[in-house]
């Protein structure tokens, strides 16, 4: 190397000292890039470290299912861990609800498809039972004026009792839900929605949308054909989150052709069964809105319901935040 390259070289090592040209490391091994808030409130901006819960750095509270009091009553919540979980790693937190007259244990095993298999190792799930007397009632619900208080309470008490024993990133709690749960679970977007990063109802409507706090991201999932809670119901719960996120009216693709492929699919004979998303262009940054239709069969033969891709649909976007 000639005297001038050795110089040039030299001055450049000097330069990258000043300047810090370090390689940076990951947010973390959980893969926590991305904050979790909006621009209203949001706990942590894109591309923020996780936030580690008072529960790392300790053992696990105990995992399978779990009692909590609500003021005079009891609820039921089962939690599931990654096989190899990691006491210092700030996991995700994701919580499914079950739909009206079914509980947790359906949620887990079978109504909530793919939640617990796609998401079982990279994530902290919680799958909580709606509160009832006796605890084994089949009929109960998330949603209705005479449940949604103490359910919102019970929501509140296992959030805290999961960040205070085990470790989870604090800004990546996420809910999903289906009919009733879904509903639930904007209703929780509404409610907490400066605690959330994102929402994934499925096959549900818009309880509460008055002085909502935040903007949480949402995949908002819905069958073409649902007689249970129509897909404009649906929809109302999607436009109030587009509202929110102060995205822009066009989508990518966009949506009349999205929607005119599913309603082909259920159509043909026989029925093809299938999901097709569309994603809001022009949304807050932290705060990005995506619409999915499905053909699948729900448990009446209409469309009713979580599809059989629903977990993937709802881990491929809440990863990617």
């Amino acid at each position: 190397m000639s005297a001038r390259g050795l110089l040039g070289l030299l001055g450049l090592l000097l330069s990258c000292a000043l300047a810090g040209c370090t390689q940076k490391s990951g947010a973390s091994s959980s893969g926590a890039g991305e904050g979790a808030g909006n621009v209203a409130r949001r706990a942590a901006a894109p591309g923020a470290e996780p936030k580690a819960s008072a529960g790392c750095n300790q053992a696990p509270g105990v995992t399978g299912e779990r009692k909590m009091p609500v003021k005079t009553r009891t609820g039921l919540y089962i939690v599931s861990l990654p096989a190899e979980y990691d006491k210092i790693k700030p996991y995700p937190l994701g919580f499914a609800f079950h739909g009206r007259n079914r509980n947790h244990e359906n949620c887990q095993e079978s109504d909530c498809a793919g939640f617990q298999s796609v998401m079982k190792d990279e994530a902290v799930l919680v799958y909580m039972q709606s509160l009832r007397e006796p605890l084994d009632a089949e009929t109960s619900g998330w949603e209705s004026a005479a449940e949604r208080e103490d359910n919102a309470k019970f929501f509140e008490l296992v959030l805290a009792e999961l960040k205070a024993n085990y470790c989870v990133d604090e800004r990546r709690v996420f809910a999903a839900g289906t009919s009733s749960g879904a509903s639930f679970s904007n209703l929780l977007g509404c409610r907490y929605g400066d605690q959330l990063l994102a929402l994934a109802p499925v096959a549900g409507g818009l309880p509460e949308s008055k002085d909502c706090k935040g903007a949480p991201a949402a995949v908002v999932i819905h069958g073409i054909d649902d007689p249970q809670v129509p897909l404009t119901a649906g929809e109302a719960a999607l436009h109030n989150h587009v509202a929110r996120a102060k995205c822009a009216d066009s989508t990518v693709p966009p949506l009349a052709n999205m929607h005119a492929e599913i309603r082909a699919k259920r159509d043909a004979k026989p029925s093809v069964e299938d999901a097709k998303c569309v994603d809001y262009q022009g949304c807050a940054a932290a705060s990005p809105i995506r619409w999915c239709e499905h053909s699948y069969g729900g448990y009446d033969g209409s469309t009713h319901g979580w599809p059989a891709v629903g977990g993937r649909l709802i881990w491929d976007f809440v990863k990617g935040l």
